[in-house]
């Protein structure tokens, strides 16, 4: 290998020239190619989208213009973040990972810390160059063409985060080749490395919430993605890196900097080629792959057989395969089944099989912990921590903060605590698996604040029939359908429109004028308040879809963006700039709505009816032991009457019966399959359980 190196005679300077001439003779392609990316992606970008036609252009605004901006718009962007530094970091220290290369630098009389310091500066150089040149031209662009939307602070913005990102990637790589003796190992553990404050609390989170009951594991994995560079580079568009992000990423890089250079200091040069080239890293090496892979697996299982037994086949099968790949790739060798080495991962069995142990038997009082009643200020509590989590940053560009479902009625923190207690003494069934998966099934997330300030996380996933007694008086408060309902918490004078549309068929009607839409609301409002608990959990289909049209702009909570909808439970809320559209359904316990509907005339245009829209229904009975697919199949197949047994139904009082009480979604309890026909051709189908249906259909059926 020719390095033809001109040295400097000084011993002691911070760089060597002669070095650093030397890097930028072999390595300046990088930073060429670099280069040529970025301008393909950022500023020819800009001219592009400006040279379209002008009828195209009327509709942009800024957001077309500052996505370029942002690394997720082009993919080449964000592969040439995530790939250059890497490459970089491995050629500039390639010489260490061959003996020959490592003999014969480390044989100049040059210090350490100035090749090291030298081989930094270059790698900084050919990374940095190419991203300020490239700034230049984008802010030259935007200039010439007078592109408005774009102003030097966006550029800026750009610049630093790429800067910052190319810092961490570059230090990270030189950092790992100080520790191993492969170029191959070293780009690969790189990349893993990064991950792995990501990547190893998710399986230590994932792995708690499989053995401690209530554990929050999607409260604390909300934004684990914020601990690796690899996560958060895809999404820094939607998400900007926060202060504490910057500093955090700031003293990252600045650590590894010092880390690499006193590791490289130590590094052996006869290390080269070995897997790790210090002695003490090998075992932890060895133990850490081998404790991320048992996690891993076992997390597998876990989430894919939802079995213990599966699971502990994981944590084995995982344990085993990363304990002797790990040695095969120590030792060169697959001569790797002996005492010495199965002893060790017996050992580390052992110490695997006490700390499950621990977790199984609750030995830090855990899962019944509860906060005093008499601290607790308010609770949240939803089916997801996303809101909570998220309360200064859904809503991106407004001041406005989402909605929480917080409690603070006196009557609901008794009766939320009380379902807490409920839960927490029938924790040991739960684990044990005893609720089925079904339907009836629901999320509980709590996270109370207590008066010092402090806060208490717990996640559940209960039967609501188990606990439909402490469900009740919670869901049917006010407080709590105003937390479910945007509708009880929009300013009324700000309703424009009301239509309602059949769920099937093409029934639809519309009202607009003032003094309707408010005694609508009004009564909609007072059906919703009077709803019971068995009204709200009930599998009985809406008879139509009602959509509210709201006057808004873009500080309203609902304006979150051009054509976005959010779902929040039985709500779908659609919003742009100047309007946002509430979809709920009209029940069929809204008797209010029901009744002002048949006062004003348009009854007969928002529903279907028998007789007049449903020719007739057929009926036929669901086998026994159905599950789910089978019932799924049943449905796509047409129930034909001349099937024996179909009951065909075309009086019209028992058809508007079969309407109020039909179910049209899957439980259990089904035993009669119904499928409605319409004049029009078309049909839809449900089920009934044996406590809802008529008393026609079990008697026909009887009789079979």
């Amino acid at each position: 290998m020719k390095w033809g190196i001109t040295v400097m005679k000084s011993k002691t300077s911070f760089i060597n020239r002669g070095i650093l001439r030397n890097d930028f003779k072999r390595y300046t392609w990088i930073g060429i190619v670099y280069l040529l990316g970025l301008l393909l992606t950022v500023p020819l970008q800009l001219v592009m989208i400006f040279s379209r036609p002008e009828e195209v252009k009327m509709y942009y605004d800024a957001s077309i213009y500052l996505r370029v901006l942002q690394l997720d718009y082009f993919p080449l962007s964000l592969i040439l973040i995530l790939i250059v530094p890497v490459l970089a970091g491995l050629l500039l220290f390639r010489y260490l990972q061959a003996n020959t290369a490592a003999d014969m630098v480390h044989a100049l009389p040059i210090k350490r810390a100035t090749l090291y310091n030298t081989h930094i500066v270059a790698g900084l150089i050919l990374l940095f160059v190419p991203l300020v040149i490239t700034a230049l031209i984008t802010w030259a662009v935007v200039a010439g063409l007078g592109i408005d939307f774009i102003q030097g602070k966006h550029i800026l913005s750009w610049l630093s985060i790429c800067l910052l990102m190319n810092l961490v990637l570059f230090f990270s790589t030189v950092t790992v080749g100080m520790f191993t003796g492969l170029s191959t190992l070293q780009g690969l553990l790189t990349y893993i490395l990064l991950l792995v404050p990501t990547g190893l609390s998710m399986l230590l989170l994932h792995n708690f919430r499989m053995y401690v009951y209530g554990f929050p594991y999607d409260f604390y994995t909300a934004n684990l993605d914020k601990l690796s560079p690899l996560l958060r580079l895809p999404f820094l568009g939607g998400r900007p890196l926060s202060t504490g992000e910057l500093i955090f990423y700031l003293f990252l890089f600045i650590i590894l900097y010092f880390i690499g250079r006193y590791l490289y200091q130590q590094r052996k040069v006869e290390s080269a080629g070995n897997a790790i080239t210090f002695e003490v890293l090998r075992p932890i090496f060895k133990y850490l792959v081998t404790f991320c892979t048992m996690l891993l697996l076992g997390s597998y299982f876990n989430s894919s057989q939802e079995n213990i037994i599966w699971t502990y086949f994981g944590y084995f099968l995982g344990a085993g395969l990363g304990y002797f790949l790990t040695e095969i790739l120590l030792n060169k060798s697959i001569d790797i089944f002996q005492w010495q080495r199965v002893k060790g991962l017996g050992i580390y069995t052992l110490v695997m099989i006490g700390l499950i142990g621990l977790f199984q038997v609750d030995f830090t009082g855990y899962e019944k912990r509860l906060p005093e009643l008499s601290q607790v200020e308010n609770v949240y509590m939803d089916s997801y921590f996303h809101p909570l989590i998220n309360r200064n940053e859904i809503y991106a560009g407004s001041n406005v903060k989402p909605h929480l479902a917080l409690f603070k009625d006196k009557d609901n923190l008794v009766n939320i605590y009380k379902l807490h207690q409920e839960i927490i003494a029938h924790r040991s069934e739960e684990k044990r698996g005893n609720i089925q998966r079904n339907t009836n099934q629901k999320r509980v997330c709590l996270a109370y604040q207590l008066k010092d300030g402090s806060c208490f996380y717990r996640n559940y996933t209960i039967s609501t029939a188990k606990y439909k007694e402490q469900l009740k008086p919670i869901y049917e408060s006010r407080e709590y359908k105003t937390h479910q309902h945007e509708l009880l918490r929009v300013n009324l004078d700000d309703i424009k429109l009301v239509e309602i549309n059949s769920r099937y068929g093409s029934k639809s009607v519309s009202f607009s004028d003032k003094e309707m839409l408010k005694q609508a609301m009004a009564v909609l409002r007072n059906d919703i308040y009077d709803q019971s608990y068995e009204d709200m959990t009930n599998q009985r289909p809406p008879w139509a879809e009602i959509t509210v049209t709201v006057a808004c702009d873009k500080k309203h909570p609902l304006a979150i963006g051009t054509d976005v909808v959010m779902v929040s439970n039985n709500i779908r809320t659609r919003a742009d700039k100047n309007y946002c559209q509430i979809y709920l359904p009209w029940q069929k316990s809204y008797t209010h709505f029901e009744r002002w509907l048949q006062s004003t005339g348009l009854y007969n245009q928002a529903r279907l009816l028998p007789g007049e829209d449903i020719s007739y229904a057929l009926v036929d009975y669901i086998p026994d032991g159905i599950d789910r697919a089978t019932y799924r199949d049943l449905r796509e197949e047409r129930i034909s009457e001349d099937l024996p047994g179909v009951l065909k139904i075309s009086d019209p009082a028992q058809l508007e019966t079969c309407l109020q009480n039909y179910w049209d979604s899957y439980n259990e309890q089904a035993v009669y399959m119904i499928e409605f026909k319409l004049k029009n051709g078309s049909s839809f189908s449900g089920l009934f359980p044996q406590a809802e249906a008529p008393d026609f259909l079990t008697e026909h059926f009887a009789q079979q």
